[in-house]
């Protein structure tokens, strides 16, 4: 199955944890923190649909105005999801810049603000020089935070001292080309399979997509093309954990929404030999890490947000990571 969701860690294993999630077939793509990123370029910020902030650490959103100065001149708008007083601070970010020139840009940022119990929703706009609208709030059931037609985010609420967003990206189902299909009626590939999978997946079966053939297009109903050309299987899931401790509540909360995870990205800040400080800063060490993905079922666990203090021993926190694959449960 080829991977819908194309993740990297940006800045490595060592510095500000930042994971960029392209979205292929799409022009689209979803950020998990935006702390320090030059390893990321402006075509691909320009394409971000969503940032996902854990917390308000510099070393997790010091990136927004950089996010901001890119996408300016865009027309697209841009979802922020944090927890507890994210509207505030990307209110304030905006307010600390004057805005007199921008009464004909199109660009509107929607914040949304994440807690156990509910989502505040505020909209700016570069229109109105960013100033804040009327706050609306919704009752969360559930774990589910955004839903999209290309991907749906479940968070929950994690302890890092301070409330702290532990997320999992998911596609809501895998579409599969079958082998030949295209071919076989005489058609070639294009834009128009995208468009096909963005109407399968909000479930807009009556409508038509101009499929490219050889002697032209020809318009045919994504009901018919799903028969002929489609088959559908599980979708990925992506998980991002940073900075909290090792307690059971937040073991357990993470298990909610990522138990069997694809892909998880985790932190791991000290190695065992600091276990007490790593559970006074709320941190995780390797082998902490190691146990979580173990009890999640992670099919295939990335560790990031090392300590800079273990830069010429990064080996060693591998090798911790692994060794704790066997070990009992935390």
């Amino acid at each position: 199955m080829r991977p819908t969701f194309l993740a990297r860690l940006v800045n490595g294993p060592l510095f500000d944890p930042v994971v960029f999630v392209r979205l292929l077939n799409t022009n689209r793509a979803v950020l998990f923190d935006c702390g320090r990123f030059e390893g990321l370029s402006n075509r691909e910020i320009l394409a971000l649909d969503a940032v996902l902030v854990t917390h308000a650490h510099m070393d997790h959103f010091m990136g927004f105005d950089r996010i901001l100065r890119t996408i300016l001149h865009r027309e697209e708008p841009l979802h922020v999801y944090g927890p507890e007083g994210i509207r505030d601070r990307v209110i304030a970010r905006l307010g600390s810049y004057t805005w007199n020139l921008t009464g004909d840009y199109h660009l509107e940022i929607t914040i949304h603000e994440v807690t156990d119990h509910e989502i505040s929703v505020c909209s700016v706009s570069a229109r109105d020089g960013f100033k804040p609208g009327e706050t609306r709030s919704f009752r969360r059931d559930g774990t589910a935070i955004a839903s999209r037609v290309r991907y749906t985010v479940d968070g929950v609420i994690l302890d890092h001292n301070l409330p702290c967003l532990g997320f999992v990206l998911r596609e809501p189902f895998h579409i599969n080309i079958r082998s030949g299909a295209l071919a076989d009626r005489g058609y070639r590939s294009g834009p128009w399979i995208g468009e096909l999978k963005d109407k399968l997946l909000a479930g807009n079966m009556g409508d038509e997509v101009a499929v490219a053939t050889g002697a032209g297009s020809i318009r045919r109903k994504v009901e018919d093309l799903v028969q002929e050309l489609v088959v559908t299987s599980p979708g990925q899931t992506v998980a991002y954990i940073a900075d909290i401790r090792a307690s059971d509540a937040n073991i357990g909360r993470i298990e909610r929404i990522a138990q069997g995870v694809d892909v998880l990205y985790i932190e791991a800040y000290y190695m065992s030999d600091r276990e007490r400080e790593a559970l006074e800063k709320a941190h995780l060490t390797a082998r902490q890490a190691s146990l979580i993905a173990r009890r999640l079922g992670a099919r295939k666990v990335v560790p990031m947000h090392i300590s800079p203090r273990y830069h010429h021993r990064v080996e060693e926190v591998m090798e911790e990571l692994d060794a704790a694959k066997n070990g009992a449960q935390p």
